[in-house]
C-alpha cells in the first residue's frame, strides 16, 4: 500500500488526488464553520464555551467580586476554544457517512489555539485517511485564522480589571481610554442592585456581517 502524506493550510494543491479532495472541502469547511460558532459562543459567555460556575442566575461570567480577579487567562480561553473544537468538529464530520463510495478512517482531533492581538489561529490536527484502489491519502493539518480581535479585547477588558481591583465603583475614565484608544463600543447595564454586565462590541471584528460580542459581569459592594 502506498501512503502519502499531504498537509494543508490554504486551498487545495493539484497534487491532492480527486478523491481525496472532496474529503479535504468537507472537513475544511467544517473547521470553518464550528471555528465561527465557537469563537462567538466563547465571547459571548465571557470567554466559556458554557457559562462559568462563577456566574450570574442567567449565565454571564463575573470577573470582579470582593475584590477578587476572576477573568480568565488567555490561555484559559484558548484551551476551552480547542477542547470546544475538537468535540464539534467530531461531530460536524458525521464519521464521514456522506462518503459511501470512500474507505475513510480517522483518528484523534486535536486542535492549538492562539490568541493574537487582531486574529485567532486554530492549527487542527485531524489525521485522515483515505483509501482507495490499493493505495491511500492522508491529510492531516487544517489551520484557519478568523478576523477576531480577540487580543486587543481581551487585553482591554483585563486593563478594567485591574483598575477595579483598587476601585469599588465603575471606573468611567479607564472604560472611556480604553474603548477610545482599541476602537470598542462598551454597553453597561445594571442586572440588580450591586451588580453590573460590561457588553464590549467589535465593529472592527465582523465574520458574515455579525459583529464580535463579549459579555462579563463585576460585582460590587453597596455601601
Amino acid at each position: 500500500m502506498i501512503l502519502i502524506y499531504f498537509s494543508y493550510t490554504g486551498v487545495i494543491k493539484q497534487s491532492l488526488p480527486p478523491e481525496a479532495q472532496g474529503v479535504y472541502s468537507f472537513v475544511r469547511e467544517c473547521v470553518e464553520k464550528e471555528a465561527v460558532k465557537v469563537i462567538y459562543e466563547v465571547g459571548k459567555n465571557g470567554g466559556y464555551f458554557f457559562p462559568p460556575n462563577k456566574s450570574t442566575d442567567s449565565g454571564v461570567a463575573i470577573y470582579y467580586e470582593n475584590g477578587k480577579d476572576y477573568m480568565p487567562s488567555k490561555k484559559q480561553i484558548e484551551d476551552e476554544i480547542s477542547f470546544f473544537m475538537n468535540k464539534k468538529l467530531f461531530f460536524c464530520t458525521k464519521n464521514f457517512v456522506d462518503f459511501t463510495n470512500l474507505e475513510i478512517t480517522q483518528g484523534d482531533i486535536g486542535t492549538k489555539t492562539t490568541i493574537m492581538e487582531d486574529e485567532v489561529i486554530l492549527d487542527v490536527d485531524y489525521p485522515i485517511t483515505i483509501n482507495n484502489q490499493g493505495g491511500a491519502t492522508r491529510i492531516n493539518d487544517f489551520r484557519f485564522n478568523l478576523p477576531v480581535r480577540m487580543g486587543i479585547i481581551h487585553d482591554s477588558i483585563n486593563y478594567i480589571t485591574q483598575e477595579q481591583l483598587s476601585h469599588e465603583s465603575i471606573c468611567a475614565s479607564c472604560l472611556l481610554e480604553i474603548s477610545e484608544k482599541n476602537d470598542l463600543y462598551v454597553e453597561i447595564m445594571d442586572y440588580d442592585e450591586n451588580t453590573m454586565i460590561f457588553i464590549f462590541r467589535d465593529e472592527n471584528s465582523k465574520i458574515n456581517e455579525v459583529v464580535f460580542v463579549w459579555a462579563f459581569a463585576n460585582k460590587y459592594k453597596i455601601e
